[in-house]
């Protein structure tokens, strides 16, 4: 009896402890779960929109802008950051944030903060990014910012400028220069001219002022002797009396040169064997444009004489646009060596391809473009196979 007596009393010496320390855990793993799940639905709850505002600075002092806070949930949120980013590169502008202090905003206010120490002198696209306390991103829309100012509603005119009679692959480019305390955006464009006689028209947001318009052909400036109007260049121009500069280049001749044409084959095959030659197209350096390569006009245009099989010539197009200055495979054909017959050892096979009026057509001009007055001849040598 002594000993039971001794053997309950440790079991529940040991077992009510353990139960009272197992009761506490589970309240406190109760409480953290209680607790989570309320953060985790408060976190889910915030709603947080952000607006950007600001004003240009012209004529009215310094540019201002400031974000704008308006909090849409039932919840307290408390802005512990708001960044700047970079769209096109995707990452802060600066290493610190625009706002690194901590902003309450109750449900149902708008809060405004200024950033403008962020955005000064700045150009490009932007966007803020707001995070909480509770590890919520909440972000504006992009704005674009011109020496950090915001471009809506900053350019009320608009510059067109038009370039008439371009050079197929020339680069042209648009510099713009504001005189006094006018404004422009952008200030330079390029475009690479695609076909001869192209025209462009591009336009250019500014304010009210003088500016100077250059334009330049391939990095340099465009003499007045390429130019039938304006009489100069650059021109200057005042908005909004005038809205439009058109710069008419002379117009780009093209005139159709004389594409070259060549065979090569092997110089000799044994007989019965199948074997391949190759049309080359070579267009001289001098050309104004590329030339869309005609194939079927030079495969009707190769004639065959000598010991072939009939029926055998099969020929694929490889290469379909020619460019200035460029040789390349228009074809690649294929034919078989007849038999060689009684006593005959050798034997010969003559591929020619005459003189082609339509062997290919100007990319910009539509002109047809024609080979060598000559007709080209290779002789290929057949002899008994060992």
């Amino acid at each position: 009896m002594v000993g039971m007596a001794i053997i309950l009393a440790i079991f529940f010496t040991t077992l009510i402890p353990l139960y009272v320390y197992m009761s506490s855990l589970y309240g406190l793993l109760s409480n953290e779960t209680n607790s989570r799940r309320i953060r985790d639905v408060d976190r889910e709850t915030e709603d947080l929109k952000l607006f950007v505002e600001g004003r240009s600075g012209i004529g009215q002092g310094s540019p201002s802008i400031s974000v704008v806070l308006k909090n849409t949930s039932p919840l307290l949120i408390r802005v512990e950051r708001i960044w700047m980013m970079n769209v096109a590169a995707g990452s802060p502008v600066g290493d610190t944030p625009c706002v690194n202090t901590i902003v309450d905003v109750p449900p149902g206010w708008n809060i405004t903060v200024q950033v403008n120490d962020c955005t000064r002198g700045f150009t490009g696209r932007v966007q803020f990014i707001a995070v909480t306390g509770r590890g919520r991103l909440f972000s504006s829309a992009p704005i674009d910012l011109f020496q950090g100012r915001i471009i809506a509603g900053l350019f009320p005119y608009t510059l067109t400028v038009s370039v008439i009679n371009m050079k197929r692959g020339n680069e042209y480019t648009i510099d713009i220069q504001p005189q006094g305390d006018a404004d422009i955006h952008p200030r330079s464009i390029t475009y690479k001219a695609t076909a001869s006689n192209e025209n462009i028209s591009l336009s250019f947001g500014t304010t009210a002022g003088t500016f100077r318009v250059y334009l330049k052909e391939n990095g340099v400036l465009v003499s007045t002797a390429r130019l039938i109007a304006p009489p100069t260049n650059p021109v200057d121009v005042t908005l909004p009396d005038y809205w439009n500069v058109v710069f008419i280049l002379r117009r780009v001749e093209i005139l159709p040169v004389t594409i070259d044409l060549e065979i090569f084959a092997p110089s000799r095959v044994l007989e019965g064997e199948s074997f391949q030659f190759q049309i080359f197209l070579s267009l001289p350096p001098q050309a104004g444009e590329d030339v869309r390569i005609n194939h079927d006009r030079i495969i009707q245009a190769i004639s065959l004489s000598g010991d072939y099989e009939q029926n055998t010539l099969k020929c694929l197009p490889v290469e379909d646009t020619l460019s200035p200055g460029s040789t390349k495979t228009a074809l690649i054909c294929s034919l078989t060596a007849a038999e060689l017959t009684g006593n005959r050892n050798f034997g010969s096979i003559t591929i020619t391809v005459g003189p082609i009026q339509d062997c290919g057509t100007g990319e910009g001009s539509g002109l047809p473009y024609s080979s060598d007055q000559d007709s080209t001849i290779i002789d290929v040598k057949r002899q008994r196979g060992r």
